[in-house]
């Protein structure tokens, strides 16, 4: 196994090659997460891997983890599952949309574990069999509405990824890169989210079900206030800019907000801080940082199928994650992360301390 950095990526990314999961050790892949903490993006080009060996690997380095799944605990009282319709009978319209189709993209490995689709396939009913179905999908970050958001994604291809795109912009550098006067003005915006239909994918305009997804995946609570600048999982600084749902920052018109965005746009969205990973072999798996790392894709047709999973990585911390700053949204975060994590009943988890 031989890892090297990407090129082009400043001062981060990582690839490996030559994996092997059959023989790669649990201490092994602790130290690649760890690792990974650090880079940002890890590339696993054409590595030997199941979906059920992937999927395994994961809670390794920490509890998977969904903010969906409490949205509903706090809604209804219960967690409806997407595969019992049974469960889903007193749910308001635009929720039982949302696992109508959601059951429709659930995937049963050989171990029996369900994996969600990123596909663009539909049975012969007309039902979407996975998420974000074609072409081009715009540059997010998920959860990016919730202070709780998952920091970490991983997706691993299945077919007909060849001739797509999975690309990642940065933003430690670019941070590094500006004045100090200007970092410290970033350093006290919060930006206030919004769903912006068809921010992420042209299919949100066309198809209900699927802007349902987008909508209660991303900013299921419009209004919500998340600081801009925050520190990631491996201790590092940048800018938490969730341009999918970035609707304005706070104490601006929207005028205002837009000069800035503006602003940064302009020396964010470079190659310096770009770098996209052009698929050669349709099982390479990638691991993503979703704090100060953002992530888009570049073409794909409906046959293209790989499949997502989110995780929180505190195995691999040695305390608490506390991304925010500013002492009201810390605070704040302590508060909503504590009641997340007994409503989901995860046990494997370095919660911060509650403030007094």
């Amino acid at each position: 196994m031989k890892i090297s950095k990407i090129p082009g990526f400043g001062n981060y990314g990582q690839i490996v090659d030559g994996a092997d999961f059959d023989h790669i050790t649990d201490e092994e892949w602790i130290d690649i997460g760890k690792k990974h903490l650090k880079n940002f993006v890890t590339v696993f080009r054409n590595p030997k891997i199941t979906l059920d060996q992937w999927h395994s690997r994961f809670p390794k380095f920490g509890p998977l983890k969904a903010n969906m799944r409490a949205y509903f605990m706090k809604k209804y009282g219960r967690n409806p599952d997407a595969l019992k319709p049974e469960t889903w009978q007193d749910l308001d319209l635009e929720d039982q949309l949302y696992f109508k189709s959601k059951q429709h993209m659930l995937e049963k490995t050989e171990g029996g574990n369900f994996l969600f689709r990123i596909y663009g396939a539909k049975d012969s009913e007309g039902n979407l069999l996975g998420a974000f179905s074609t072409g081009d999908v715009g540059w997010h970050s998920n959860e990016s509405g919730t202070l709780t958001f998952a920091p970490e994604v991983t997706l691993i291809g299945g077919e007909h990824m060849i001739g797509s795109a999975t690309g990642f912009v940065q933003t430690a550098d670019y941070y590094e890169s500006l004045s100090e006067s200007f970092r410290s003005e970033l350093d006290e915006m919060v930006i206030i989210h919004k769903y912006l239909e068809g921010k992420i994918n042209d299919a949100e305009m066309d198809d209900m079900a699927f802007r349902t997804h987008v909508k209660l995946g991303f900013c299921p609570v419009e209004g919500n206030e998340v600081p801009l600048v925050i520190t990631s999982p491996g201790g590092i600084k940048g800018l938490h800019y969730t341009v999918n749902s970035a609707d304005s920052i706070k104490g601006m018109s929207k005028q205002e907000s837009e000069r800035v965005f503006a602003e940064i746009d302009k020396g964010l969205f470079t190659d310096h801080y770009i770098w996209d990973h052009h698929y050669q072999h349709n099982n390479d798996f990638l691991m993503f940082d979703n704090s100060i790392t953002l992530h888009r894709r570049l073409k794909g047709d409906h046959t293209r199928k790989a499949y997502r999973m989110q995780y929180d990585p505190s195995n691999l911390l040695d305390a608490p994650w506390m991304p925010y700053h500013q002492k009201q949204y810390s605070d704040q975060y302590s508060r909503e992360i504590h009641e997340l994590i007994e409503i989901l009943g995860i046990t494997n988890f370095k919660l911060p301390p509650l403030a007094t």
